[in-house]
């Protein structure tokens, strides 16, 4: 992505009749705009193989203003595209992922070469159904024409690395990791079919990570009744709870502090939730003497 190109456009489109002042009102001039914009994302330093270097052009990964400037930039090259009468009518995009839908291969390969020929920068590439399924950012379309059904797509190098149970956090982060990936795979499911598939994926994931059969079983269980019912239980509002931070020593001691708060909140009727956090590895690692400064281990003189 050119950096310096997409943050002029940028300015282009936060000053037209002054918009972006009138918006959040501000005083800034398109010159203050663009040097707050080049302080915040040129020249970037990041490190390789123990060597450091300086980014020529684009944005960091990790940066804030990435995605911002990506799809500012992607925009302005569908704009060109729809103003030459070159856009599919079907034509849905995530930053720089785009899902269109074309009548034949020979209009696919039209659309890539315009989208190619937009900007010296930016190459695309393509990516078309095989035995009437794609995938796209994690989703995998299946074309059952005229319907398309979807389905969770895992990557061929995805590693199912995800919180380990053993792992010295709260029972319930991990219940709720679970669920977590329940919730996604429902979302994502088109059928209920393609749901219970992911469920089975799952349960393998999560018992490679030492999860206990009965907790994932019960998690899903649970999962697929909630969903089911119509009868939805609706959580306390956020109004009615006090969350109370402590340090997290083990699962035994959570529990009774658990108990004990859910004790007390029936007698003052107000919900009280603990939030465990574990100690950061960097302050169990900290250097617990001072060190002599330097300036006393030079310049020792020894007499005989």
């Amino acid at each position: 992505m050119p950096l310096e190109e997409t943050i002029q456009i940028l300015a282009d489109k936060a000053f037209s009749d002054d918009w972006f002042n009138k918006t959040y009102k501000l005083n800034l001039t398109r010159a203050d705009l663009v040097d707050l914009l080049g302080a915040a994302t040129h020249k970037q330093i990041f490190q390789f193989d123990g060597v450091l270097y300086e980014q020529t052009d684009g944005v960091a990964m990790g940066s804030p203003l990435g995605p911002l400037l990506a799809n500012v930039f992607m925009y302005s090259i569908e704009a060109k595209l729809q103003q030459d009468g070159k856009l599919p009518s079907f034509h849905l995009r995530y930053v720089d992922d785009t899902l269109t839908i074309m009548p034949d291969r020979e209009s696919a390969d039209c659309f890539l070469r315009n989208r190619n020929d937009c900007h010296p920068s930016i190459k695309f590439r393509m990516e078309v159904e095989t035995d009437a399924s794609l995938p796209f950012i994690g989703v995998r379309l299946i074309n059952f024409a005229p319907r398309i059904e979807t389905k969770v797509y895992i990557k061929p190098t995805n590693s199912g690395l995800l919180l380990h149970y053993q792992s010295h956090v709260d029972n319930r982060y991990k219940r709720g990791l679970i669920v977590t990936m329940l919730d996604r795979a429902y979302r994502l499911s088109s059928h209920w079919s393609h749901f219970t598939e992911e469920c089975d994926r799952l349960r393998e994931v999560f018992l490679k990570l030492k999860y206990p059969l009965r907790l994932i079983t019960t998690a899903i269980k649970q999962f697929i009744v909630s969903k089911m019912s119509d009868d939805q239980r609706l959580s306390p509002t956020q109004d009615n709870i006090i969350r109370v931070i402590l340090p997290f020593k083990d699962q035994e001691s959570a529990n009774i502090v658990k108990k004990r708060f859910n004790n007390l909140s029936s007698k003052i009727q107000t919900t009280l939730r603990p939030v465990f956090v574990s100690r950061k590895l960097n302050q169990d690692l900290q250097v617990r003497e001072a060190k002599p400064a330097i300036v006393s281990q030079q310049c020792v003189s020894v007499s005989v």
